[in-house]
């Protein structure tokens, strides 16, 4: 008898394991988001920082931090970086929110009238 609730026991202990295991994976899928895409005009780029900010046709602010890995491109079909972009350039962006930031994927852009 002892022996039955001993198993029962051990077997209750590890479903439950097993269960808190598969809790906690679709948690960590739960967590990865979808790259979002917007549109707008580059309202600040600090280049000491790594940030950006874009203001959208509508006036929505988005705040975007970015790296090495992301990925800039000019529209005129040639390389580009971060420093080349100008305010007031319009821009297309790919970004995903990690850690409670927006951080940029890939940024397309025009380069603002009057400028390059």
């Amino acid at each position: 008898m002892k022996l039955k609730m001993v198993l029962a026991s051990a077997l209750a202990m590890f479903l439950s394991v097993v269960l808190v295991s598969a809790i906690s994976a679709q948690e960590k899928k739960a967590e990865k988001k979808k790259a979002e895409k917007a549109s707008g005009d580059v309202g600040l780029l600090d280049l000491e920082k790594n940030y950006m900010i874009l203001v959208t046709k509508e006036g929505k602010l988005i705040t975007l931090d970015f790296d090495k890995k992301s990925k800039v491109t000019v529209l005129k079909e040639e390389k580009a970086k971060m420093g080349d972009i100008g305010l007031g350039s319009s821009a297309s962006i790919v970004y995903t929110e990690k850690g409670g930031k927006n951080a940029l994927s890939s940024i397309e852009y025009l380069p603002a009238k009057g400028g390059d």
